[in-house]
């Protein structure tokens, strides 16, 4: 008996010691798999011991979010890599099939991914829209860091309330620098990255291996208070079923390209969707110019919430096109038996 559990021991021991050494803890193999993995051998790293960070690290490491290297240890103050932190949010993030990119998208965001471990983690969240700046061997920085956890969250949208505002909330970020005021103040206020007790943020100062399971941490807890309540796979399936049903319809099949005529085209085939949806998402027809912020296909990162008495929410993540880039869609739906939704505007 002893020595069948040595031998089992070993076997695990020299299965995780090839995955790390061959990168499949990252890429190779699907998020799910290397949870269960991880998970089983989740261990005690021998550099942990004081550390600031080694209950979030531990935990971490019992969920099979992270893991360390074959000696045993974390190497917490190590600068974690942008290939590495893609890696755990691919872990932390709901399940999604995800679609072959564009020419485009593989030339311009695969193309440094080419060969490496990480390839298959960048190719899968690239549907996503959640796409690293730099090269994958890069250090990250806290800037980079907090735009691909809000991509994550289907978040990034949320930017856009900080555009041109005169609000300082860090001393070294001037309001001046919009890219980096709309990426980190929303960011900030959804409680996954904070600044430091000086006043300051860092942006660029670079996360160390274990900041980054902090800010993974965080990024897990805001996704289950961002998207409340238990939705079943069956209402998954019909809330999916009739945004994609119905933007196939009227932007593919019947190619409507005038508001007044998508008005019409709604109620003359009585189709579930309220006025007040087809001026949240379709008003741009108004101007006659076709929107090149593609909608979703519905296979990439999708949330979904029940947030009242037979009202829900689902939002897409995904990668929208060369003029259009990463987005996020937020579409609300009610439904009384939760089998058949009605397409509604955010605050009927």
């Amino acid at each position: 008996m002893k020595l069948r559990q040595l031998g089992r021991r070993f076997i695990i021991k020299t299965l995780v010691l090839s995955i790390a050494l061959a990168g499949t803890a990252f890429g190779s193999v699907s998020a799910a798999e290397a949870r269960k993995i991880a998970a089983a051998s989740a261990v005690s790293f021998t550099d942990m011991n004081g550390h600031w960070a080694s209950r979030e690290i531990v935990e971490a490491n019992k969920r099979g979010l992270i893991r360390g290297f074959p000696d045993g240890s974390f190497r917490p103050e190590q600068t974690i890599s942008q290939e590495e932190f893609l890696v755990m949010i691919e872990r932390v993030i709901p399940p999604f099939k995800g679609h072959e990119p564009d020419s485009f998208a593989r030339e311009t965001y695969l193309s440094k991914a080419e060969g490496r471990w990480s390839y298959g983690t960048y190719a899968h969240l690239l549907s996503a829209g959640i796409i690293p700046s730099g090269k994958p061997t890069e250090p990250l920085d806290r800037l980079e860091g907090a735009r691909l956890m809000l991509a994550a969250l289907g978040h990034q949208s949320e930017g856009e309330k900080y555009r041109g505002t005169k609000s300082r909330f860090f001393s070294d970020l001037p309001v001046e620098e919009e890219y980096q005021v709309m990426t980190v103040y929303p960011a900030y206020k959804l409680g996954i990255i904070t600044g430091y007790p000086d006043g300051t943020f860092r942006a660029h100062e670079k996360i160390s291996r274990a900041q980054a399971v902090v800010l993974i941490s965080r990024l897990s807890q805001q996704i289950g208070d961002l998207f409340p309540g238990q939705v079943s796979e069956e209402e998954k399936q019909g809330m999916r079923k009739t945004v994609a049903s119905f933007i196939e319809d009227v932007m593919d099949k019947q190619r409507i390209r005038r508001y007044d005529e998508l008005v019409s085209y709604v109620q003359k085939n009585n189709l579930p969707a309220s006025t007040q949806f087809l001026r949240e998402h379709f008003s741009f027809m108004n101007y006659e110019v076709y929107d090149y912020v593609r909608f979703p296909q519905f296979n990439e990162l999708t949330y979904y919430a029940k947030i009242g008495n037979g009202k829900y929410r689902m939002t897409v993540q995904y990668y929208s096109g060369e003029l259009g880039g990463s987005v996020d869609r937020t579409f609300y739906l009610s439904s009384t038996d939760g089998k058949t939704f009605q397409l509604i505007g955010k605050d009927e």
